[in-house]
């Protein structure tokens, strides 16, 4: 709705923004732009190729490195060369110094210009996700664009094979120095490493080959089995110690000890047999028992010998340990000295190694140094070079355009909603919903009065009558229907019977909303009477041509007789209007006097309706007082005048009063600014009327 009520602004914003952008194609100056591309391999900042592959590539940035190159291209030091060699300072097409003055002799002030002009047309930049790069110029030749374009890259690329060249002389040349040093280093390595390998008697190139070594590892292997047999042996007697025989004849199990514990098992089965037969007193089993006795003293005499055997045994094997321990143990001390002296030899054999290295690998290196300067002096390759464009690049006809469109658009909404908020005014239905705080009843059209083919305006006998009468089939009568109709169905059973109808400030259409309510309930066969409770400022008088000073006023004071101040309407029977009459002094007390009381509960038995068009409700008391005493409330309230304040105050009077607010009335909406509230029905209803449009004529 902010858009549709502004849609002028808005649309003047854009045809001004659009003018402006056909003027600046038409006049702009044409420029051609030639572009170049440019491919950055990687490379690397060893000049001599030392260590290539290593991890200082792994730590190169790419991107980084790109960037650098895109600004050494963009660098005064190249851009100076390609001006000097084109003598762009000569030429007309790019800034013209004075055919008398050369470039040696130009002034710095000058010579900043010239590089900030040429800055300012050179546009490089990466293409995202590749190695290569872009380089454009622009000028309004567009041969000279192009020769730029080239000039620029070739002096970029012979500046940085020119760096890379240099670069890897100098090292080349400071590399021979250096041999001469590491040539007499790795003499005098060699020759320690004779002296030594002389004075510690290690013989052969390997210098762990040699019989101490061996004798070594196989004393260790006979302590290893020393060890073994002295743990067997040693377990053994430990084990014997207990002094059992059973688990002697099992550890070490001997002819005569097997041959006594089988006969000892033989003589005390029979012993067992015949006591258990005969008794103890038996000869045989007293034979027996003698047998036994000599045969375990020979077992227990078999068992101390086995005993004294594993014991000779378990100290034999332990002083041949012990044997073995000090024979690894001298030869140990004798091979530390030896593996000293072969650390010291490993020394300087690693050393006369490394320097044998270096040195033959600094002499290659050497020896390559000019083909390395030649082919790897440059790592930038041109892919395409530049061609004279056809085609002009400034200025852009459909970018301009669409940027003229979207700002065009931007500022005219901006200047838009900017309007909208400076405008305090109640200016849509939705801003009487807030700040109302009470029912939107009706929205009264905008009036216009014309004809299908021809303006019509209104015939003198048409200015004094009511517009609902005038032209019935319009959406500005459909309104006042529905106004009528939201009152009938406020109180469902209980139709209000007086109305006041008022608004905040003067000149919101009250006296016409009171008018054209009251014909539409009159056209609805009810009797209906308007009374013009404003007697300060009578308007239905002047509204609808009524003469004389019978009124409301001579009724409340006893002058006239109501039935002879009452004027009806031929056209409505149901009509009856009651002029404000005279002017009286305090109209206000009048209003809440007993009479009024009285005369109201008269016309509220005689009238199906009594609606009052009262004055503003604001800075006076008429209206307070008349809305206490009704049924419902009408305020009005007219769109793009009645301020939100004034509107919230209204409310804030109706409510300490505690009249019973029925809604408001929204008068003169421009049914163009709002199509979604009048606009669509409002057009539907004009054809199908047969009434078009209607020629403005606001009513106060």
């Amino acid at each position: 709705m902010v858009i549709r009520r502004h849609k002028l602004v808005i649309a003047s914003c854009l045809a001004l923004a659009f003018a402006l952008a056909i003027i600046y194609c038409l006049v702009a100056p044409r420029r051609y732009e030639a572009m170049a591309r440019l491919v950055i391999n990687p490379t690397s900042d060893n000049p001599l190729g030392m260590a290539e592959g290593g991890m200082s590539n792994l730590f190169q940035d790419p991107t980084l490195m790109q960037a650098t190159e895109v600004q050494i291209m963009q660098s005064d030091t190249v851009i100076w060369d390609v001006i000097c060699r084109l003598r762009l300072d000569k030429n007309p097409d790019f800034a013209k110094i004075g055919a008398d003055q050369s470039l040696d002799n130009i002034s710095p002030s000058r010579r900043i210009a010239m590089l900030e002009e040429f800055h300012r047309r050179l546009r490089v930049t990466m293409i995202p996700k590749t190695s290569m790069v872009e380089m454009r110029f622009r000028s309004k030749n567009p041969k000279l664009a192009a020769e730029i374009v080239n000039a620029t890259a070739n002096a970029y690329l012979e500046r940085n094979f020119r760096t890379h060249y240099d670069t890897t002389m100098q090292a080349s040349d400071w590399l021979s120095k250096q041999l001469n040093d590491l040539k007499q280093k790795v003499e005098a390595s060699q020759q320690q490493l004779v002296d030594f390998q002389k004075k510690s008697g290690i013989i052969g190139t390997d210098e762990t080959h040699n019989s101490l070594l061996t004798q070594l590892d196989e004393l260790n292997k006979g302590l290893a089995a020393t060890q073994a047999e002295r743990i067997v042996r040693e377990a053994t007697y430990r084990e014997a110690l207990g002094g059992n025989p059973d688990v002697i004849a099992e550890i070490a199990p001997t002819v005569t000890m097997q041959a006594l514990r089988a006969q000892q098992v033989d003589l005390n089965n029979q012993y067992a047999q015949l006591s258990a037969q005969y008794g103890d007193a038996y000869p045989r089993v007293k034979q027996l028992r003698t047998q036994l006795s000599q045969v375990d003293a020979s077992l227990q005499a078999e068992t101390n010998r086995v005993l004294r055997r594993l014991e000779s045994e378990y100290k034999t094997a332990s002083r041949a340990e012990k044997m073995a321990i000090g024979e690894v143990e001298k030869s140990k001390q004798q091979a530390y000295k030896m593996n000293e002296a072969g650390i010291e030899y490993l020394i300087l054999k690693n050393e006369l190694e490394a320097s044998r290295d270096l040195y033959q690998g600094l002499m290659k290196k050497l020896e390559e140094a000019g083909i390395v300067a030649s082919l790897k002096s440059t790592n930038i390759n041109v892919v395409d070079a530049a061609e004279i464009p056809v085609n002009p690049a400034e200025p852009g006809v459909l970018l301009t355009l669409l940027i003229s469109l979207i700002v065009g658009s931007a500022g005219g909404l901006g200047l838009a909603f900017l309007l909208e908020n400076l405008d305090t005014t109640v200016s849509s239905p939705e801003h009487v919903k807030l700040f109302s705080r009470m029912p939107l009843l009706c929205t009264v059209p905008h009036i216009i009065l014309q004809g299908h083919n021809s303006t019509r305006p209104l015939e003198e006998c048409e200015k004094k009558r009511p517009l609902s009468l005038v032209r019935p089939q319009s959406a500005f009568a459909e309104s006042y229907r529905a106004l009528r109709t939201s009152l009938l169905l406020s109180t469902a059973g209980c139709p209000p019977k007086s109305i006041v109808i008022t608004s905040a400030v003067p000149g919101e259409g009250k006296t016409t909303t009171a008018i054209n309510a009251a014909v539409a309930f009159a056209q609805n066969k009810h009797r209906v009477l308007l009374i013009d409770a404003d007697m300060r400022r009578g308007g239905l008088q002047e509204a609808l041509g009524f003469a004389g000073c019978q009124g409301l006023s001579g009724c409340l004071t006893g002058a006239y007789v109501m039935e002879t101040a009452v004027v009806s309407i031929p056209e409505l029977p149901g009509l009856h209007i009651l002029p404000a009459g005279a002017r009286p002094p305090f109209p206000a007390e009048l209003l809440s006097s007993d009479e009024m009381r009285r005369l109201l509960e008269r016309w509220k038995a005689d009238y199906d309706h009594v609606i009052f068009d009262t004055p503003p409700i604001l800075g006076l008391t008429d209206a307070a007082i008349l809305a206490s005493m009704v049924d419902a409330v009408l305020l009005v309230a007219r769109c793009g005048k009645t301020g939100r304040q004034a509107l919230s105050r209204a409310i804030d009077a109706l409510a300490c009063i505690n009249a019973s607010r029925s809604g408001v009335v929204l008068n003169d909406l421009n049914s163009s600014e709002h199509y979604g509230y009048y606009g669509y029905y409002g057009k539907e209803y004009e054809e199908y009327y047969g009434e078009r449009s209607l020629k403005t004529e606001n009513q106060k």
